[in-house]
């Protein structure tokens, strides 16, 4: 019996999701027991890590002390933070962070890549052969496979995964709750449509003062041309992208900006409305929000943490949608594995610890709330949807009853930034006329300076062209099919 238990657990260690770690495994056996003990020993290894968000050597970080935990939680492993260079500015005179393409290129061409990398570009990460593709150990992981699909797979092409989500922030609106409560009105919810939402805020508003004590309304309608098409149709994603094409000819895209250059007009309630001039008479401010005299405010959740710091009560209720479609911003952040990596199921177990896996969020937790550490409140909500993890988060962000509706809602639209090949040239950079890029004519229509039924057949097929290439291009690299 005590051979067949050693056995086992031989076996159990060996079959692991993490099997290809080396393991030296010996049974003892102790005269007069019932029991066997078994020791496992690992091969000692050393991994290299990169990010943006790591602070300075000298700085008390919770990501640099993520990596001292992980190294106590799997002491076989070193991990080696692999430090961004500086070079001079374009004025010479000081040093900056060298570009972060840039500074994975060098390292590619010297062989050394970092084991586990962030990308701001999986796209750049393809195409130079940096990343490699996870799609086995990833989907072999129950944890992994727990988080929502059109988040984990969002750098999946053609089958192969060549990127691991890192963190999820959402965009919409902070709420000044307070307010509300002052003027005894009702404070908008998650579930509200967008006209419901507007009447909310129209309720509070009050820019017709002069005397600096009026209640703005909301700010932050820039963005609108990006996340309400969606809310018109729920087969859109965001900037109207369906996946594979955009559709900045669309009835849903006019008609947001038909909407927002309506808005834009409305000094009654909209701050963005308003003059500089016109708003420091009717607040006393330029930057209401702090004063508390803003109901709406347009950002997103990285800045959550000094939300708590304010003497009024806010909370976060992401976008409202419509009749037809609700549908939640959401910005992603990616890091992948290294195309040159030794240690595949080290660098994963890294990977995993530092974004998605249970066990490193509650240590994110841990740290985030140990008051000696003295470090900003945690601003990642969980990627698994684990009431365990979502308990733990609002504890810290007890008040934030709607934010937590908009974490367990589950329908997302991703920015595409980071992980849709040829997205910054349709969205920014590649050439309209001999005069405008892309985003020159976005903002040119947005403001109405350029008229949208004279443009939208050619900036919708140019735009489209340049996601096509780009795809195209990251397919054929990859060696697979659409």
């Amino acid at each position: 019996m005590k051979k067949i238990v050693g056995f086992i657990l031989v076996i159990v260690f060996s079959f692991s999701l993490f099997a290809c770690t080396e393991l030296t495994t010996t049974t003892t056996t102790t005269s007069g027991s019932d029991t066997s003990e078994t020791t496992t020993s690992n091969t000692p290894v050393t991994i290299t890590y990169a990010a943006w968000n790591l602070g300075t050597v000298e700085s008390v970080n919770l990501e640099r002390l993520m990596i001292d935990a992980f190294m106590e939680e799997y002491p076989w492993i070193t991990v080696e933070i692999i430090e961004r260079p500086k070079v001079p500015d374009s004025t010479g005179t000081s040093e900056i962070d060298q570009n972060w393409n840039e500074f994975l290129g060098a390292r590619a061409a010297q062989g050394s890549l970092p084991d586990v990398f962030f990308t701001d570009s999986t796209e750049t990460t393809i195409m130079n052969n940096w990343a490699k593709d996870v799609t086995e150990i990833a989907h072999n992981d129950p944890e992994f496979m727990n988080i929502s699909e059109d988040i984990r797979e969002a750098a999946n092409y053609g089958g192969k995964l060549m990127a691991l989500p890192y963190a999820v922030y959402y965009f919409g609106y902070y709420i000044n709750k307070t307010i509300f409560e002052n003027e005894n009105a009702d404070a908008p919810l998650f579930e509200d449509t967008f006209s419901e939402f507007v009447d909310k805020i129209k309720d509070v508003a009050n820019h017709n003062v002069t005397n600096g004590t009026g209640i703005a309304g909301i700010v932050g309608l820039d963005r609108m041309l990006e996340w309400y098409p969606a809310q018109l149709n729920s087969e859109l994603g965001w900037y109207t992208y369906d996946g594979t094409l955009l559709h900045l000819d669309g009835i849903e895209f006019e008609t947001t900006l038909t909407l927002y250059q309506t808005l834009m007009q409305d000094k009654t309630f909209v701050y963005d409305a308003m003059t500089p001039e016109e708003q420091l008479a009717a607040f006393g401010t330029t930057n209401a929000w702090e004063s508390s005299q803003l109901a709406a405010y347009w950002e997103y959740t990285p800045i959550i943490g000094s939300m708590l710091d304010y003497d009024f009560e806010v909370d976060f209720i992401g976008t409202p949608g419509t009749d037809d479609a609700h549908q939640i911003p959401i910005v992603l952040d990616l890091m992948c594995i290294s195309s040159q990596t030794q240690h595949l199921t080290e660098a994963y177990l890294l990977s995993k610890w530092m974004s998605f896996g249970k066990d490193g969020y509650l240590q994110r937790i841990a740290f985030s709330t140990d008051e000696e550490l003295d470090i900003a409140a945690l601003n990642m909500t969980p990627l698994q949807p684990d009431e365990e993890l979502l308990d733990a988060f609002f504890a810290i962000y007890s008040s934030f009853t709607e934010l937590r509706k908009v974490v367990e809602y589950d329908n997302y639209i991703l920015e595409p930034n980071k992980y849709v090949p040829g997205y910054i040239k349709a969205r920014w950079t590649e050439v309209y006329d001999a005069e405008t890029t892309l985003g020159q004519l976005f903002d040119k229509v947005r403001a109405g300076t350029v008229n949208y039924a004279d443009v939208k057949t050619s900036w919708n097929e140019i735009a489209n062209d340049a996601l096509s290439i780009a795809r195209a291009a990251v397919f054929q690299k990859l060696g697979v099919t659409e």
